[in-house]
């Protein structure tokens, strides 16, 4: 019978034994840690203390903003340093040749220490000083004690130029780390205010469209409704005039509160357009219907208007071009700039004196302007009524409208955004106590419509 080949359960191989140690994977090694040298790496692997030794240099040395811009560079501090010492140790040398007697060669090099350590850092700084010893021992020394030996007073006077330049260094290098970083914090806190007046501004814009666009449709509402009751009112009061006389009173007492209720239902609506035109002016996209159009019956239909509205005071217009004057424009947004104009000038200007209007024509430009004999404004104020929301202070109304002609400074604005969107341009001329000229520009038409 043949024998098992197999060993016995005895004889047989005994399984590997692995401890946890060995099957649990090392665990993955930090980008940041710092790797464990064997105890008999040599010391000069260990540390990086080169690199250190250059990021302490790269963060203390600057570049003064004073450089023009192709020197701005870190390495032009050290050139310069190495300039200067040459320099000055040669300056040295000679002077120690021809006065024996001259005895303070660190003084100047001090003086390039200091001059550096503030201009571009203590990097370049401490670098000028260990360039200044190294030359004050090689080339000024020598020259100054001759065949002599060295004496205790030289070394004492070159550690002594050491102390003091490194002294300098940190000093004004502490120093311009400080101002550069508050420097910093002043912009960082400027850009927060900035960004703070940028989202308020957006709020506000986007308060403005959605005011505005909300409140147009109830005002226009408003002012059908009253303009109904004013006209049932009327029908009421011819057909009671004849039977029913103490109806006809109180009818009338009716339509003066009805009359009272359009006039403010009228300026509500002024006040909701002008804001709805404010928050397209302000997003830019306040559109323009261009067509050719005389602008001078433009200018005259204006005037002839607000001398309906204000049929006491005196407008006259002047057209000073011999040809009529086309201009491609919007004639309801231009009409809106000349009305601005003048209930401004009626506003401001005494009731028993005149607004002039005029037209002239200098191609390519034609300029329309209004001129009203108020109390003038300020020059501190020439730029800033242009701003939205700006309203002129210490200026009083003096027309017959003033007690109610209170606005949102938002005309001018509005007037300014117009006018230039037409490619045009807005100003004023004024003098305290002899009044006020606004005036703007279009320009003319090469075609008549």
């Amino acid at each position: 019978m043949a024998q098992d080949a197999r060993e016995p359960p005895s004889q047989a191989a005994a399984p590997t034994q692995h401890t946890d140690s060995e099957l649990r994977p090392p665990p993955p090694a930090r980008p940041d840690a710092t790797p464990q040298l064997a105890p008999g790496t040599p010391q000069s692997s260990r540390p990086r203390a080169w690199t250190e030794i250059w990021q302490w240099l790269h963060a203390n040395t600057f570049v003064p903003q004073w450089l023009p811009a192709r020197w701005r560079h870190p390495a032009t501090g050290y050139l310069l340093v190495v300039l200067l010492q040459v320099l000055t140790a040669i300056i040295n040398r000679l002077l120690i040749g021809y006065f024996s007697s001259y005895s303070f060669p660190g003084v100047v090099e001090l003086l390039i220490v200091a001059l550096i350590a503030l201009s571009f850092g203590a990097g370049p700084s401490l670098f000028a000083t260990l360039l200044g010893v190294a030359l004050e021992e090689l080339v000024v020394l020598p020259s100054r004690v001759g065949e002599a030996q060295i004496s205790a007073g030289d070394v004492f006077e070159v550690a002594l130029f050491m102390s003091v330049g490194i002294s300098i260094s940190l000093v004004a290098s502490a120093t311009e780390r400080s101002r550069q970083r508050a420097v910093q914090e002043r912009t960082k806190a400027q850009a927060g205010e900035l960004d703070a007046m940028r989202l308020a501004q957006e709020n506000m814009d986007e308060f403005l469209a959605t005011a505005s666009h909300d409140l147009r449709t109830p005002v226009t509402a408003l002012v059908g409704f009253i303009q109904i009751a004013a006209y049932q009112c009327q029908r009421l009061a011819a057909a009671a005039r004849g039977d029913k006389p103490d109806l006809v009173r109180q009818i009338d007492v009716v339509q003066g509160c009805v009359r009272d209720a359009d006039h403010s239902a009228a300026r509500l609506s002024r006040l909701v357009n002008l804001l709805f035109d404010t928050s397209l002016a302000r997003a830019g996209t306040l559109r323009l219907q261009y067509t050719a159009c005389s602008l001078a019956a433009l200018v005259r239909d204006e005037v002839d208007m607000v001398h309906v509205s204000a049929p006491e005071r005196a407008i006259r217009l002047h057209i000073m071009a011999k040809e009529p004057v086309w201009v491609e424009a919007d004639p309801d947004r231009i009409g809106q700039v000349a009305t601005n104009y003048l209930t401004n000038a009626l506003k401001y200007s005494p009731t028993d004196q005149a607004v002039d209007v005029r037209l002239t024509v200098a191609k390519p430009w034609a300029r329309v302007a209004v001129e009203d004999r108020g109390p003038g404004i300020p020059p501190s104020e020439l730029e800033r009524i242009w701003q939205p929301f700006h309203r002129a202070a210490d200026i009083p109304a003096q027309g017959a409208a003033s007690a109610t002609s209170s606005g949102l400074g938002m005309g001018l604005y509005i007037a300014k955004t117009i006018i230039e969107q037409h490619g045009g341009r807005v100003g004023v001329e004024s003098v305290v106590n002899h009044g006020a000229t606004f005036w703007f520009t279009l320009p003319v038409a090469e075609h008549a419509a």
